[in-house]
């Protein structure tokens, strides 16, 4: 329900040049130990033939034990775990040892499977080491051998190997799964590269037996999927009287849990089972306990107010669309029903598939999540208004706001977007749910990567919210409460820079769009205060940084504050004057609407609202320009100083409706349009003219410059960086003083295989964040590429811009090395002039004229 102005549209990007990098060679510094084991070939293969001599002993034991207490058989496989050097050996180089990488872990751990239960190729390349023979010098970067059964802490998460001596052989326990299946092709086959004088037929030729040895790879590994998919079941079901669940018909895995590299899966099994799989299974590279979904409700309302007389009414047919994730909607509610979409009315629920209705006691939290998309700020009390988009309702929370243990998350937000997207080509995804606990680190959790993977196969936008602490009592052994820390003489915000505030699983999604909660208001009134002040990060609010270094939370929204009062340890309270406004179900009384609740539930369909807007205005642009335009919008508030703890707390900002959907005379803002791909090594510029009269010398106006980059690509679990969880990324670059688009170009072409540590001189602007997490930008500590949406803005003086303004998207080999891998993309670069009489929108609009005048006449030249 925003009115907006067309004068000041967003204007297209133009994509000035494009260039490859050739490949280069190269190699990786080798660590202290790796020199040291090459100068003492005999000692360091002397001690891993002794690993390797023990580790196939104990397998050839456990096998004949295996045998003596008919236990249940196990695939051929045997578990290996290696440390390498992290920074010269190449894991996938594994399969030249006739090992299988499973998983890579910290600190240079490695998880292998071995069919070859005498480790054969292995004890050659080692002879070969220790006989400084060519084929055994990589054995220097093998720094140790351990036998997998002896770290079960590489395979459980931290909350289930704290309580792992508990697990009693005869209780069911439920447990999510990961199981890599790659096989020993864990990697593409290398792509031909064009010799010297070779003709096009000749390479054509070798170009297709390439691609038919691709479809091979691809095939095996759907083969190795279905094999492992029938050897676990096999094992958990006759052997232990396990049962996967929320399994379909077939009892196969359903696609939604599937990766390229693994699937995962819950399942029920007794703890005698659980101990056999964690130890023997060899496949498998992550257990842990399904998250508990927390949200709050408090039990009382603390304000009353009337029913409003304002009336909803319906949006246009062809509106938007918003699926909220979360526990039912009161649909006839009259602040909410002309927008409910109620023909695609589902719930997942188990048991309450008939039933839609928001039940969870004390005002609902689905209601009060649609309400907030559909009035964001306040909810009108008088007149009347069209909705902007139109609420569709996924049931998926029971009556105690919980997620029922039978529904795993990868395949029900599978059937969720499967449902919404394929039906009614819905692209909003409000996911106001989160875990009890710190999200993982260590890999990317199978909640976290399915919303990867369904953002990848679709155009879509999943904005989910980051996660609370709870008001008081620890949950289990990593979250500290509100109280728990305040108790410690913790301040706000600062608490929140505690590892056990780290946002909540499946916030550290790659793809998804992670919001926040910051407070609406400061509140003192003795013997109360809030513990949070306006603007600041709210009491509760979970932090980043997230997985691999990544900004998350990246934006903030209002989702309310709590109150304490001055006992000694305080006790916490919420009141409405730190409250966001809200409907409220009536289904079990009480009134319409209430400011009784917070949460980071309640700021996420904030921003759901600014992506309807923007989907409404931008219907034919992808969701990529939509994620990018609302992180492009969003700044500091004036308290945030240019320091890391800031980017933990609120990411870039609160977003701003307006700036995401127009400019204004001082401020002009850039985009790409359409269907913008990359593969790895290319490199897009884009170039902006810069208006005569700013660039004089004798100018010295000052610029805020805003540049992001928002791209989506292919995930898999079995890798620990960014690099190898997807299978391209990308970044951006800028142009330095007097480079033109060509030279530009040419510089980041040839500094592609540059290591990340050199010294590249220095950029024209300081950037707020920088390229680099050590260097290149004003804060230190966090880089702007880790993630899939890259934010960085500086302010800079109009005659430092020169003519021609230029950003480079680069594109870098991920997991796939398949050529033809691409990355889809969009760009959103915005100029604003700090002085706002100082117009700017015209004269920019006027000089990008003249690039397409310009590049027209080239084109016709031609």
């Amino acid at each position: 329900m925003v009115e907006r102005s067309d004068r000041f549209p967003h204007i297209q990007l133009s994509l000035t040049k494009k260039g490859i990098a050739a490949p280069q060679g190269g190699g990786s510094k080798k660590d202290p130990q790796t020199l040291a084991n090459s100068g003492d070939r005999w000692g360091h293969g002397s001690r891993l033939n002794s690993s390797v001599s023990s580790i196939t002993a104990n397998w050839k034991d456990t096998e004949e034990k295996r045998e003596e207490e008919e236990q249940p058989e196990l695939p051929k496989s045997r578990r290996i775990i290696l440390k390498i050097d992290p920074n010269s050996f190449d894991p996938e180089s594994l399969k030249s040892y006739g090992i299988e990488l499973i998983a890579e872990i910290e600190d240079g751990y490695i998880i292998g499977a071995s069919a070859d239960l005498e480790l054969s190729e292995l004890r050659k390349k080692i002879g070969k080491f220790i006989r400084e023979e060519h084929g055994g010098g990589k054995i220097a970067e093998i720094w140790d051998l351990i036998d997998g059964i002896k770290k079960p802490e590489y395979i459980l998460s931290p909350e289930l190997m704290a309580h792992w001596d508990l697990v009693k052989d005869d209780q069911i326990y439920t447990v999510d799964v990961g199981i890599a299946c790659v096989g020993l092709k864990s990697k593409l086959p290398d792509p031909p590269k064009r010799e010297t004088n070779e003709s096009d037929e000749h390479f054509e030729k070798r170009v297709n037996r390439w691609i038919d040895k691709r479809d091979l790879t691809y095939e095996k590994w759907d083969e190795i999927k279905y094999e492992r998919e029938v050897e676990f079941t096999d094992f958990i079901q006759k052997s232990y009287q396990g049962k996967i669940v929320d399994d379909i018909v077939d009892g196969s895995i359903p696609q939604s849990a599937k990766l390229p590299d693994s699937f995962s899966c819950r399942i029920t099994i007794s703890g005698k089972g659980l101990k056999d799989l964690v130890f023997n299974f060899p496949y498998i590279f992550d257990v842990s306990e399904p998250d508990v979904v927390a949200e709050w409700v408090k039990k009382e309302a603390l304000s009353d107010v009337d029913t409003p007389t304002f009336k909803l009414q319906a949006p246009k047919l062809n509106a938007p669309k918003v699926c909220v994730i979360d526990s039912g909607i009161q649909e006839m509610h009259p602040l909410l029903k002309a927008a409910i979409d109620c023909d695609n009315s589902t719930s997942w629920v188990p048991g309450e598939t008939d039933q839609i209705a928001d039940r969870v006691s004390n005002g609902g939290h689905g209601t009060r999540v649609a309400g907030a998309v559909l009035y964001p700020i306040t909810i009108p009390r008088i007149g009347n208004e069209k909705a902007i988009c139109w609420i569709q309702n996924a049931r998926v929370l029971d009556v105690d706001c919980k997620l029922p243990k039978q529904l795993f998350p990868p395949k029900l937000l599978g059937d969720v977007v499967d449902f919404y997207h394929s039906k009614t080509n819905t692209r909003i995804f409000n996911h106001s749910l989160a875990g009890t606990l710190p999200c993982p680190t260590q890999y990317m959790s199978p909640w976290a990567a399915a919303i990867d993977n369904l953002t990848w196969k679709n155009d879509i936008l999943f904005i989910v919210a980051a996660g609370n602490l709870p008001f008081r009592g620890k949950i289990g052994y990593t979250r500290l409460s509100v109280k728990d820390h305040l108790a410690a003489n913790r301040l706000c915000p600062d608490y929140l820079l505690e590892n056990s505030c780290r946002i909540a699983n499946p916030a550290q999604s790659f793809q998804a769009l992670t919001v926040g909660s910051i407070s609406p208001a400061s509140y003192h009134a003795l013997p109360y205060s809030s513990i949070s002040q306006k603007d600041k990060p709210s009491a509760f609010s979970c932090s980043g940084l997230g997985i691999w270094d990544t900004i998350k939370p990246e934006v903030v929204e209002y989702g309310g504050d709590l109150i304490k009062d001055e006992s000694i340890p305080p006790n916490i309270i919420s009141r409405k004057e730190v409250c966001p406004e809200l409907v409220r179900s009536t289904l079990n009384g009480g009134p319409a609407v209430a400011a009784d609740t917070v949460g980071t539930s309640y700021a996420t369909p904030k921003v759901s609202h600014i992506a309807a807007c923007l989907a409404a205005e931008l219907p034919d642009e992808s969701c990529l320009l939509h994620r990018a335009l609302i992180v492009q919008s969003a700044r500091w508030p004036e308290w945030a100083e240019e320091k890391l703890d800031t980017v933990r707390q609120i990411g870039y900002g609160i977003p701003n409706i307006d700036r995401a959907l127009g400019n204004s005379p001082n401020r002009i803002t850039l985009i790409t349009r359409g269907n913008n791909r990359i593969k790895a090594r290319q490199a897009h510029v884009y170039q902006v003219k810069m208006p005569e009269g700013l660039r004089s010398q004798g100018k010295e106006h000052e610029i805020l410059v805003e540049v992001t980059l928002s791209y989506k690509a292919q995930p898999r679990r079995t890798r620990r960086n960014r690099r190898k969880y997807l299978s391209t990324w990308l970044d951006w670059d800028c142009s330095k003083k007097e480079e033109d688009p060509e030279k530009f170009l040419a510089r980041i072409l040839k500094e592609y295989d540059t290591p990340e540590n050199a010294d590249k001189g220095q950029e024209v602007f300081q950037w707020t964040i920088g390229k680099k997490a050590k260097n290149y930008g004003k804060i230190h500590g966090v880089s702007r590429s880790a993630g899939t949406v890259q934010k960085d803005w500086t302010v800079v003086k109009s005659f430092q811009l020169r003519e021609a303004f230029c950003i480079a998207v680069v594109g870098h080999e991920g997991w796939n090395n398949d050529p033809d891998a691409e990355a889809p993309y969009s760009l959103v670069i915005s100029f604003e002039a700090i002085a706002s009489e100082l117009p700017i929108y015209a004269p920019f609009v006027e000089a990008q004229v003249e690039i397409e005048l310009e590049q027209q006449v080239e084109i016709n030249s031609i």
